[in-house]
């Protein structure tokens, strides 16, 4: 992941903060968090505005980003769990947490739910997790975070899943060779898929909540 993160890094140098091409006229329902698998939608405006389009969102991710400590390289300081404090008030509805291949503990993925669990409670936001897809060579970590997810949501159903792995399974044309990243146009689908995962899945969650 590494090479690949620097290679972005130095592709996109000053895009590493937020999406420019946010909505202006409403406030962003979803912060998105990503390391380098989703930095694309950073590169690829097409992506970000076919998002927006479907669902305000606001992008907070780097390359080499990791969960709850600063990157794998010493330009990237803050942590997802930090970007999620720093956007408090910023959004409106939930979090997508799509980080997490940098992580080289085995109780990366554990500690880091507990903590986001307790920071979106706080700020009152669904919390949603991406599923890491299993290929290249990546594939072991992948399982076994994505075996963790499950657990955890079985044991909290408002933790929420977007199953990356699987709608991204049979798309070998949607990646570049390392089988992870996202080519622009697997981004632009990655941008639809999202999109209406998170429409269908906050427009019924604000129908088991509103009063009748």
């Amino acid at each position: 992941m590494l090479a690949v993160s620097l290679a972005f890094t130095t592709l996109a140098p000053n895009v590493v903060h937020s999406a420019t091409t946010e909505k202006k006229s409403k406030k962003p329902q979803v912060l998105v968090l990503g390391d380098s698998v989703f930095s694309m939608l950073l590169v690829a405006d097409e992506a970000l505005d076919e998002l927006n389009e479907i669902i305000p969102v606001i992008y907070r991710g780097q390359p080499c980003q990791k969960l709850l400590t600063q990157g794998c390289i010493p330009e990237v300081k803050l942590s997802a769990l930090q970007q999620f404090r720093n956007a408090r008030g910023q959004f409106t509805d939930a979090v997508v947490v799509a980080t997490g291949y940098n992580e080289n503990r085995p109780d990366a993925l554990k500690n880091s739910l507990r903590e986001f669990r307790r920071e979106a409670k706080k700020q009152k936001v669904r919390l949603i997790w991406a599923t890491y897809r299993v290929a290249g060579n990546v594939k072991g970590k992948a399982t076994q975070f994505n075996s963790e997810l499950r657990r955890a949501q079985k044991k909290d159903d408002s933790l929420l899943l977007f199953d990356w792995n699987r709608l991204s399974g049979k798309r070998p044309s949607w990646f570049s060779g390392d089988k992870v990243h996202l080519s622009r146009g697997g981004t632009v689908n990655l941008a639809r898929q999202l999109g209406k995962f998170l429409r269908r899945s906050l427009t019924t969650t604000e129908s088991t909540t509103t009063p009748g």
